[in-house]
């Protein structure tokens, strides 16, 4: 691997956590209602245009019986790179890391930025000697606080940085969104955060802030730049926002809300997903192979409420080892 971008994996590996089941937040979420400050305070850092925002309760996912069964199949994967960090900079984030707030939004040409607020016990010296002896950060003066960008590809490009909060946050991101960041959480004068975004603020009021994974989006914007003219993508794009959470214990539980144009579209959206359920569940029925994807499906449930569409489930966490077994062998016969 490049050093330099060896750095930039290694400064932020208490990010990996988060990277490891990422690709679950689409699944599922649970509604609950709760005031924005039940969530971590680093979510108010967030500026007022972000468009997605998702939280991972760290502390309560390393003590679940998942993680504990994660590590032991991936345990080559998710210590790589984490002994010399340790040594190095005496910060474990198995131990030292509570919790992580990511807010982003996009472009609308692909691309996106945004910033990953990490909440534990850090010692900035510790760290910041372990990226000098990796390569030279460049410092950036914004206001009181001092950002350090990361070189990446030779040098050429300072594309990430890294900043502290004091000895408890720590923020990577791009140096815009990092200046965003520090901006709001100064209350710097016409510098706003999340709370005056009037369509997240509602969403984190209903998020439950002691789930694992959390998660809010502002879909509307996101989605108008997507292809909309299939009968799937026009229904698709009537999606106005997204929130919810999940848990991962021995089973996979949680509830995600999506909000639609209106009624009408909701209960388009609600045919598609209910359709799809049926595709999958006829399938596992007269493939074997795919009967732990049946099981999945059997725990779904999908409900309206005049615009709302709410998506639940609940199953079993070990057939999520079963999907990836046959997504495995499928992958070899093909």
């Amino acid at each position: 691997m490049n050093r330099r971008k060896f750095v930039v994996v290694s400064t932020v590996s208490m990010l990996a956590m988060a990277a490891l089941v990422a690709g679950l937040s689409w699944y599922s979420s649970f509604s609950a209602k709760a005031a924005i400050g039940d969530l971590p305070p680093a979510v108010r850092y967030l500026p007022a245009d972000t468009q997605a925002v998702i939280g991972v309760n760290v502390r309560a996912f390393v003590s679940s019986p998942f993680y504990a069964r994660a590590e032991a199949r991936h345990s080559r994967e998710i210590g790589s790179g984490l002994a010399e960090f340790i040594e190095k900079t005496g910060v474990d984030p198995r131990t030292d890391l509570d919790y992580l707030v990511m807010g982003g939004r996009s472009d609308g040409a692909g691309k996106g930025s945004g910033a990953a607020i990490a909440i534990g016990r850090f010692n900035e010296q510790s760290i910041m000697a372990f990226i000098r002896s990796r390569c030279a950060p460049i410092e950036v003066r914004v206001d009181d606080a001092v950002v350090y960008m990361i070189p990446e590809n030779s040098g050429t490009q300072l594309e990430k940085g890294i900043a502290f909060l004091g000895s408890s946050e720590v923020v990577f991101g791009d140096l815009e969104s990092l200046k965003a960041v520090l901006d709001v959480r100064a209350r710097k004068p016409g510098k706003e955060g999340i709370e005056h975004n009037p369509s997240l603020a509602l969403m984190l009021r209903e998020l439950d802030p002691s789930l694992m994974f959390w998660f809010a989006g502002d879909a509307a914007d996101i989605l108008a730049h997507s292809p909309v003219r299939t009968p799937i993508g026009e229904k698709v794009s009537s999606i106005q926002s997204v929130f919810g959470g999940l848990n991962l214990t021995d089973a996979v539980s949680g509830r995600v809300t999506a909000t639609a144009r209106d009624e009408e579209s909701a209960a388009k959206l609600v045919d598609v997903v209910k359709g799809f359920v049926a595709l999958g569940q006829l399938a596992s029925e007269s493939r074997p192979e795919l009967s732990a994807l049946g099981d999945v499906l059997k725990g779904m449930q999908i409900s309206q409420e005049k615009n709302r569409i709410h998506l639940s489930l609940n199953f079993p966490a070990d057939l999520l080892d079963k999907l990836e077994k046959a997504g495995t062998q499928a992958g070899k016969i093909m």
